[in-house]
């Protein structure tokens, strides 16, 4: 199995400003406490502290096919989030999107639109017997002129038993317009704190009711986080359970909070 054709000067390159931000978006919070997500594919029972802002570039990496690694598509998040309140969390991101196909070597890097989101926290930790939190998303892809807009709930279940954690993302994704279809999706995940800055688990993902297609895609892989004063980062890896999932996919979130 080989992976060429994956990697390419042109996210190097654009994954390279970024590195070259980080120590000055690092001394621009030189007290700042860190905020990780412990899950790249879940959302996660936690909000912002009031006040605080925090900074996230998401990269994922998708192949549907290991036998033809060469087409592949990348996509790229940067995000900025705010705690309206220590319960209220909102957040606006833009997107790009690389399309990469065997025997093309342009530059097929697009917009692909923007996301506005918002978080509520229900209760503290432990009140209930499951940690819930609601999840709202609204976005837009200037590409599909068809679709207006696409509405995305969520609702968290969480619960922490010592180091362990358990999460479950139950998701409704609905595209406006006379076209518009929904989808019920779901993903679920647990990890382990190895300790106080590293946490390895697992995530899987996959759909109840997909309008396009019969087959409902099923992908599920490891995940591992790291910690620090100054930042975090994510990393996980989904491979497809059945013909309806992506054979691959890889997602990486770098965190910086400022506050």
């Amino acid at each position: 199995m080989y992976l060429t054709g994956i990697f390419s000067n042109k996210q190097i390159t654009l994954k390279a400003g970024w590195v070259m931000m980080l120590p000055l978006i690092m001394l621009m919070a030189p007290n700042a406490i860190a905020h990780e997500r412990q899950y790249v594919w879940n959302q996660e029972y936690q909000t912002l502290p009031q006040g605080m802002f925090e900074i996230e570039s998401i990269t994922t990496t998708k192949v549907p096919d290991f036998k033809k690694t060469n087409a592949n598509k990348w996509e790229y998040k940067e995000e900025v989030e705010y705690g309206l309140t220590d319960r209220i969390t909102l957040a606006h991101y833009e997107h790009w999107e690389t399309v990469n196909r065997s025997g093309t070597d342009k530059d097929t890097t697009k917009y692909s639109g923007f996301n506005f989101e918002g978080k509520y926290r229900i209760g503290e930790a432990g009140r209930y017997w499951v940690d819930p939190l609601l999840y709202f998303e609204i976005s837009r892809d200037p590409r599909e002129e068809r679709i207006p807009l696409t509405l995305e709930g969520k609702i968290i279940f969480s619960k922490n038993f010592g180091k362990l954690n358990i999460v479950y993302n139950q998701i409704v994704e609905s595209e406006t317009g006379q076209k518009g279809k929904t989808e019920h999706e779901f993903t679920f995940g647990c990890d382990y704190a190895i300790s106080d800055s590293f946490r390895m688990g697992y995530e899987s993902k996959g759909q109840y009711w997909n309008p396009e297609d019969n087959r409902n895609e099923l992908a599920m892989g490891p995940t591992v986080s790291y910690s620090h004063q100054y930042f975090w980062v994510t990393v996980g890896t989904l491979f497809g359970i059945n013909h309806a999932a992506d054979d691959w996919q890889t997602r990486l979130i770098v965190g910086i909070p400022i506050g």
